[in-house]
């Protein structure tokens, strides 16, 4: 007698899975399927430099006076082969970092193992010669390659890049010694 309570209690519980646990006999009738794809780029640019030391030469101590920039060297970041995308709200750049810090409102770029006093070396973005009274690139500055939402074009940037000891307070303090600047370049988005 158990055996036949327990059986018809066995099929319906298998027939109430088949029914109910989602196997669907006829799959293909109800579906559609879509397909996606995209090919993912890197936006790049290749810099170069059209001089890899660029020497500034001996500067007289007694040439470091206030509000000048002396021996203002010319030198070309090159963009080339610049790849990307155009993609809304972001802009393709040139930044520019390095060691140094403001003096007399001016940012002069300094590396630490340099063991001159007051004076440090002053960035220009220009084609021609620059004074004292252009403006300085400084640490985290950018050049644009291209619009906001422009793929990254080819360019040529000019630089001059000059010894200056800043103003009043930073001449007062200069002192002969090795003076060294790292400046970095790097393409990115922002």
């Amino acid at each position: 007698m158990y055996l036949n309570s327990f059986y018809p209690k066995k099929v319906i519980l298998i027939f109430l899975i088949l029914l109910f646990g989602g196997v669907n006999l006829n799959s293909n009738a109800n579906t559609i399927r879509l397909d996606f794809s995209a090919n993912i780029v890197q936006g790049t640019c290749s810099l170069n430099l059209d001089k890899s030391v660029l020497s500034l030469d001996q500067v007289s101590q007694s040439r470091l006076q206030s509000n000048s920039l002396v021996n203002a060297q010319p030198f070309n970041v090159i963009a080339s082969n610049c790849i990307g995308v155009a993609q809304a709200n972001i802009q393709p750049v040139i930044f520019v970092t390095g060691v140094g810090g403001y003096q007399d409102g001016k940012w002069l770029f300094r590396s630490s193992d340099s063991d001159v006093g007051g004076a440090g070396v002053i960035l220009v973005q220009s084609v021609t010669q620059p004074s004292y009274l252009d403006s300085e690139v400084k640490s985290g500055d950018a050049f644009p390659l291209a619009a906001v939402g422009q793929a990254p074009a080819d360019m040529v940037l000019p630089f001059f890049a000059g010894v200056s000891c800043g103003g009043s307070t930073g001449c007062g303090t200069v002192k002969p010694g090795l003076l060294t600047a790292n400046i970095v370049f790097n393409f990115a988005y922002r």
